[in-house]
């Protein structure tokens, strides 16, 4: 009888994955069936936080600017090092450079974040039009078996005039969940082998959208404020 019920149990839930579009999007639920139970491994959530842009353009931008990144600054308070600075300002220009966020896109690879007076004469020295700083505010690594977090702020600086032309501000966490067990299935969450990349990404793409739109001279759409988490 019990083998009866786990039958009727699986096909329930294979059609219940493969019928629902929702739950493939958003879950990626996969099965492991066996004799007597039945293990669904789901993704885990992303929580971010309210994105924050305290500063940005009232003008229209130029439709061919050219922006240059370099290493994030972390402060060891941050909770991270300045390998942890340099790999994540990496990811998030490498997400700008896909989104395209500016028609042109340079990193300077250094071993520390520079600060404002080196970064602007980099910057000249590239024929830049922009000039990114970006700081780890926060940073907790949880890996494969505990809870991610990362805060970021990014800073857009006009290389002629040395003015600040965007800030922003965001977060997001990524948390392992429990496993929860019912009868006859387990459900168990499947952390990304790097979290942090996952994070860093959602995170440049939420930053990069107003000003991707403002780079193609359109008006920047800012996100509706929502909660923190």
């Amino acid at each position: 009888m019990k083998t009866t019920i786990l039958i009727f149990t699986i096909l329930f839930l294979s059609q219940l994955i493969s019928g629902c579009a929702w739950v493939e999007e958003n879950y990626e639920q996969t099965l492991d069936p066996r004799l007597d139970h039945v293990t669904i491994y789901k993704r885990p959530v992303l929580d971010t936080a309210r994105q924050d842009i305290p500063v940005y353009p009232v003008s229209l931008g130029q439709q061919d600017i050219k922006a240059i990144f370099f290493p994030f600054f972390i402060h060891e308070r941050a909770g991270g090092s300045p390998d942890t600075g340099r790999k994540i300002g990496h990811l998030f220009w490498r997400s700008w450079v896909g989104q395209e966020v500016f028609p042109g896109i340079a990193y300077r690879e250094m071993q520390n974040a520079p600060g404002k007076t080196a970064a602007i004469r980099m910057a000249r020295e590239a024929g830049a039009d922009m000039y990114a700083l970006g700081q780890v505010n926060h940073y907790l690594y949880g890996g494969s078996q505990g809870s991610t977090s990362i805060a970021l702020t990014v800073n857009l600086y006009c290389v002629e005039t040395d003015e600040l032309v965007w800030s922003m501000a965001h977060s997001g966490r990524i948390d392992n969940s429990r496993d929860r067990d019912f009868v006859l299935v387990t459900r168990r969450t499947w952390m990304p082998q790097s979290p942090e990349y996952v994070i860093v990404k959602k995170l440049a793409h939420d930053m990069g959208q107003p000003v991707k739109a403002w780079t193609r001279g359109t008006q920047a759409v800012f996100p509706a404020a929502g909660p923190s988490y």
